[in-house]
C-alpha cells in the first residue's frame, strides 16, 4: 500500500491536454488522493501554448518553475512570467499561456476541485 505513495515522475503517465499545443503534462496527484485538488507538472516547448479557454468550476494556480511565458487573463494585455511567478486563475476567467524564449516552460499546476474527465491524449515516453 505505502509503495503507491511514493513514485517517480518519469514512471507516471504523460498526456497532452485538449486545446494545448507543444505541451506534455504529468498528473502528479489525481482526484483519487483526496478529491479536493489535483497537481500537474507541465512542460510546454518554446512556441507551444494553451489556447484561450476557461474552467467552469475549477480554480487554477500555475507556478512557473523554469522558462518564460506570456500569460493573458481575460481582456488584459499579456504579462511576462518567469521562474517564481504565481498565476491565480478563478473559475470562468478566460486565459491563455504561451511559452516564449529558448527553453521549455516548466510549470506546476493545482486545480481545485480536480478537473472533470476530458479527452487527454496519452503520450508514451
Amino acid at each position: 500500500m505505502t509503495e503507491q505513495l511514493i513514485e517517480q515522475q518519469g514512471d507516471m503517465p504523460h498526456y497532452v491536454p485538449p486545446g494545448h499545443e507543444g505541451t506534455v503534462n504529468v498528473r502528479l496527484v489525481d482526484r483519487g488522493f483526496n478529491g479536493a485538488f489535483e497537481l500537474v507538472h507541465g512542460t510546454v516547448q518554446p512556441g507551444g501554448e494553451a489556447l484561450t479557454h476557461h474552467h467552469e468550476t475549477e480554480h487554477q494556480v500555475i507556478y512557473v518553475v523554469a522558462g518564460a511565458a506570456e500569460v493573458t487573463l481575460g481582456a488584459d494585455a499579456p504579462v511576462g512570467c518567469g521562474p517564481g511567478c504565481v498565476i491565480r486563475i478563478p473559475p470562468k476567467l478566460d486565459h491563455r499561456v504561451v511559452s516564449v524564449g529558448q527553453e521549455p516552460l516548466r510549470v506546476l499546476i493545482v486545480y481545485s476541485p480536480p478537473l472533470p474527465d476530458r479527452d487527454d491524449r496519452p503520450v508514451t515516453t
